[in-house]
């Protein structure tokens, strides 16, 4: 019967010592989970949205500068030649008023080294408004993760200077 009673009592540890190790083991599918979920999902997804936000801040920061420019290329366009021929062009100055005003503008970006460039200046002179585009390359700010990344923004100022 003693026997029999430590039989028992033997069986009932050896399952206690498998539940054990069977515990043991889910704590451990458990920490390999979390681990890999952070590691391949969380942690990129994260990633992600900084670099998202620090793309759509420059963009900002460019459509700015674009704006700038296109105020101060409207300032710039040469009357003398509005007044003789009647059209609206613009002149050297006005290229280099609004390259000035585009890298003024362009300060927090600037520090990183992506520098805003004037790449077009068109005139409506049926709407009498100045049109400036700007670009940048974000090669600076992106540089393994997605490298050839240029940013064109477009400014619209009006020319009210002139009458004819």
């Amino acid at each position: 019967m003693i026997n029999f009673r430590f039989q028992i009592l033997d069986c009932r540890l050896r399952r206690l010592a498998a539940q054990s190790r069977l515990l043991g083991d889910r704590q451990a599918i458990s920490l390999t989970f979390w681990t890999i979920f952070f590691g391949f999902i969380l942690i990129p997804i994260l990633a992600l949205s900084i670099e998202l936000g620090r793309y759509y801040s420059a963009r900002a920061e460019i459509a700015k500068a674009a704006d700038a420019a296109a105020l101060a290329a409207a300032a710039e366009i040469s009357q003398r030649v509005f007044e003789e021929t009647g059209d609206l062009q613009p002149t050297s100055r006005t290229w280099a008023n609004a390259q000035a005003f585009a890298s003024i503008n362009n300060g927090y970006l600037a520090q990183y080294g992506v520098h805003a460039v004037v790449t077009g200046i068109s005139v409506d002179a049926g709407n009498d408004t100045v049109l400036v585009q700007v670009s940048a390359s974000l090669d600076r700010l992106f540089p393994s993760a997605v490298p050839g990344v240029i940013v064109t923004e477009m400014g619209y100022a009006e020319i009210r200077a002139f009458s004819r």
